[in-house]
């Protein structure tokens, strides 16, 4: 079984609403180490999102666009309920959008970061038609000034996300 969420974004602002939703679901769920795939054109919204996110679980500083560096690494607090105390753990953000090579990841060294024992939000998955399975897969299309993004599991760690997502919208209040 699947889950999925569609959400209507007016604009950035919205899309960044989205985002910072999205982070609050992920901290509800212990910070989960999983593969986010973001699907969509140039200027769709993908980084937007991604900041978003990054800046709920608590990154300070500037959040840069990883499209020249490849990997943009955050390092984030997450409480670890057995030792009862914070740690640190690193989110990646990656973009393989000048990728042309379905191995040119794996020769990137990116194998390591995407082992699933990470947070990693992946823009521009399909450049690399090798990666694993994304436990989240967020597509984002722009409708006029506007975007549609739906958001659909791929795992059952994507999919208690999603559905506690949904339940915290629908008991907010």
């Amino acid at each position: 079984m699947t889950a999925t969420l569609l959400r209507h974004c007016a604009d950035d602002t919205a899309t960044a609403r989205l985002g910072a939703e999205l982070g609050r679901a992920l901290r509800a769920r212990g910070l989960p180490p999983l593969r986010i795939a973001l699907h969509g054109e140039l200027g769709a919204g993908k980084t937007t999102l991604v900041r978003a996110v990054l800046r709920e679980l608590g990154v300070r500083g500037r959040i840069k666009s990883p499209s020249y560096a490849l990997v943009e690494p955050y390092s984030l607090e997450k409480l670890d309920l057995e030792l009862k105390r914070s740690v640190q753990i690193t989110a990646y953000h990656i973009d393989l959008y000048r990728f042309s090579s379905p191995d040119e990841w794996l020769d990137a060294g990116l194998g390591d970061v995407l082992d699933g024992k990470s947070l990693c939000f992946v823009e521009w998955p399909e450049r690399a038609p090798g990666l694993p399975t994304a436990d989240l897969d967020i597509r984002i299309t722009p409708r006029g000034d506007s975007r549609e993004v739906s958001l659909h599991s791929g795992s059952p760690a994507g999919e208690a996300v999603i559905d506690g997502w949904a339940y915290a919208q629908a008991h907010a209040g």
